[in-house]
């Protein structure tokens, strides 16, 4: 049973998706219209985000924890986005049994790697963004959309990054300081497509680069006119490649 408030809509295999650091489980409610269709999609505020209680642990495993009692234990395909990717990597290393496929959209593999004195740095930056969210929103959501973003897809972004509260952000952002994925990616056997906003200036391609070059099975598809937020900014060409990949995925 979960304490994770959860979206729901649709039918069908179960997709569960996974948010960012500065958004929430609304910022699917495009994907779930088109989706819904042929999927259960089910989208949970992360702890300390949207109407969901704080963590009651700390670093990216108790995250995971609390992803996996969404699931009650049945096999989903799971689809993140920026640290919902850097989750669904996670979740696949420590709960394979759960995770049928995964969908990683302009991935974070962590910062662990950086020198210290670096990811204090942006610690400090975070924490700040963390108690200005509600009056920073419209301007972080510019930094994340493509440079051709139009004002209503900007407005869209930050209004489910207002749903984060900065206890969850800041829990996510020490996860991200904490945690460099790269190591485990050789063993993470599922199918993958990965996704990538063209003019993504926040993680960009270098990191789906290597995830490409580092998981065992899978993919790369660029999203043309998109930035860091490509599930919002182009939802039909997400949606799309999002469906024809797990059309092509077996259940099992």
């Amino acid at each position: 049973m979960t304490r994770l408030h959860v979206l729901r809509k649709g039918h069908g295999p179960t997709l569960l998706l996974l948010h960012g650091i500065g958004s929430s489980a609304t910022a699917w409610s495009k994907q779930m219209e088109r989706l819904g269709g042929r999927f259960t999609c089910l989208a949970p505020d992360l702890p300390g985000y949207g109407d969901s209680p704080d963590a009651t642990g700390s670093g990216l495993d108790a995250i995971v924890a609390e992803v996996a009692d969404v699931l009650d234990g049945q096999p989903a395909h799971v689809l993140g986005v920026s640290f919902g990717a850097l989750t669904a990597l996670a979740f696949a290393r420590k709960r394979p049994d759960l995770v049928t496929s995964l969908v990683l959209a302009d991935a974070t593999l962590g910062r662990a790697h950086l020198p210290v004195e670096e990811r204090q740095r942006w610690l400090r930056h975070r924490e700040g963004l963390a108690n200005d969210l509600a009056t920073r929103s419209v301007e972080r959501a510019g930094e994340i959309a493509g440079r051709h973003a139009t004002p209503a897809v900007i407005q869209e972004i930050a209004l489910h990054m207002r749903r984060a509260r900065p206890s969850g952000y800041m829990s996510v952002a020490k996860a991200i300081a904490e945690t460099d994925a790269r190591p485990w990616l050789g063993g993470i056997a599922q199918p993958t497509l990965l996704l990538c906003g063209e003019d993504d200036r926040v993680t960009g391609m270098d990191v789906s680069q290597t995830l490409l070059d580092q998981l065992p099975n899978a993919s790369l598809l660029v999203i043309a006119g998109a930035g860091h937020a490509p599930h919002i900014e182009q939802a039909d060409r997400f949606a799309q490649a999002v469906r024809e990949f797990l059309q092509l995925t077996p259940r099992d």
